[in-house]
């Protein structure tokens, strides 16, 4: 009897751990695939747990991995992956892909990461959904969360900042239910890190993510991507089509391009900056940008394109989420999988 019952624990055992592992889809190649990153490998990321792995000349393989969570965003620091993805979750794997552990798994907390990114194999931080943000100083071993008021807009600082004096407690929980999603952050060569978020929210660290300064910038809708370019342009892209750009510091210009589908990643080419969006957008620019006065009532019909400015859209007609160079070709992970695009 008591061996009956050891042998149905560890068949319920059995059945749990294959459940949280991802499911191996034999057209995951073509399923929803939302981020990807290279190094000395390439690793991409998407629903389900999928995670797809190449190393050199080989094609992708997918990898086992503990969870079915969609995973929304991937960073590789030598042989170190870590991603991140809805549920809160964050996993990691030391060795290319071979091993991994749940560092950090919330779903209590109904918000998703959308964004992960590592500066050395010990700090990290990730965002997220309604002002999500971790950090971590020992390679994801623990996670700590904070809260950065300086994502807001002033009017609502100045607001908080008034409950605060009365009760710290209401300040913290007004905090949390106010600040923004953070969609996406970037970091330049000398490790300036730039964020885009929700409603207007382009914001600045000069300190690895310990403090951020909020850019002004005359626009309310949701950025998806920023990016500082090699001429020294900074670039941000977002909700339908719009693209915003700071040259030599000053204020934020605007590029017309007559697209009004989302723009969800900025890649640069060697012509000058692509921007890929939803419906299989391809926006295409060359450097130095010709930027003009951002006007939110423009008539459509009279719009112009700026010069220099391509707009294309791939044959399927797909989301076009992200993209990596790899061995000098453009992968760009997509709503119907992984493939090659050209971006000249």
């Amino acid at each position: 009897m008591h061996k009956l019952i050891s042998s149905v624990l560890l068949l319920v055992f059995s059945l749990v751990c294959q459940a949280e592992q991802a499911y191996q889809a034999p057209l995951v190649r073509e399923s929803l695939l939302l981020d990807i990153d290279t190094g000395a490998f390439t690793v991409a990321v998407g629903e389900r747990g999928h995670i797809l792995l190449k190393q050199g000349e080989e094609d992708f393989t997918q990898l086992e991995v503990p969870t079915q969570a969609t995973l929304t965003a991937v960073t590789i620091v030598g042989d170190n992956i870590w991603a991140a993805g809805h549920d809160a979750i964050i996993i990691h794997s030391p060795d290319r892909g071979q091993s991994w552990e749940i560092q950090h798994n919330a779903p209590e907390l109904e918000r998703p990461f959308l964004d992960i990114v590592f500066f050395d194999e010990h700090q990290g931080l990730a965002i997220g959904a309604y002002g999500l943000f971790y950090q971590t100083s020992n390679g994801g071993e623990s996670w700590e969360s904070v809260r950065h008021a300086s994502f807001l807009n002033p009017y609502d600082r100045e607001y908080l900042e008034e409950i605060r004096k009365e009760d710290e407690d209401f300040y913290q929980q007004e905090l949390e239910s106010i600040l923004p999603h953070l969609n996406r952050v970037s970091v330049a060569s000398d490790n300036t890190l730039y964020l885009a978020g929700e409603a207007g929210l382009l914001a600045v660290s000069t300190d690895l993510g310990q403090s951020w300064e909020r850019f002004d910038i005359e626009y309310t809708g949701s950025f998806f991507d920023i990016k500082m370019l090699a001429d020294g342009s900074l670039v941000a892209a977002g909700l339908r089509g719009n693209i915003f750009v700071m040259q030599q510091d000053e204020q934020w210009m605007y590029l017309s391009t007559c697209n009004t589908a989302t723009l969800n990643s900025i890649i640069e080419t060697q012509q000058g900056v692509a921007f890929i969006g939803n419906n299989g957008v391809v926006v295409n620019a060359t450097l130095p940008l010709s930027v003009s006065d951002y006007d939110p009532y423009a008539s459509t019909s009279s719009c112009a394109v700026a010069d220099g400015v391509a707009v294309t859209t791939t044959e399927s007609k797909s989301a076009l989420l992200n993209a990596a160079t790899v061995q000098g070709e453009t992968l760009v992970t997509a709503a119907d999988g992984i493939y090659s695009l050209s971006l000249d």
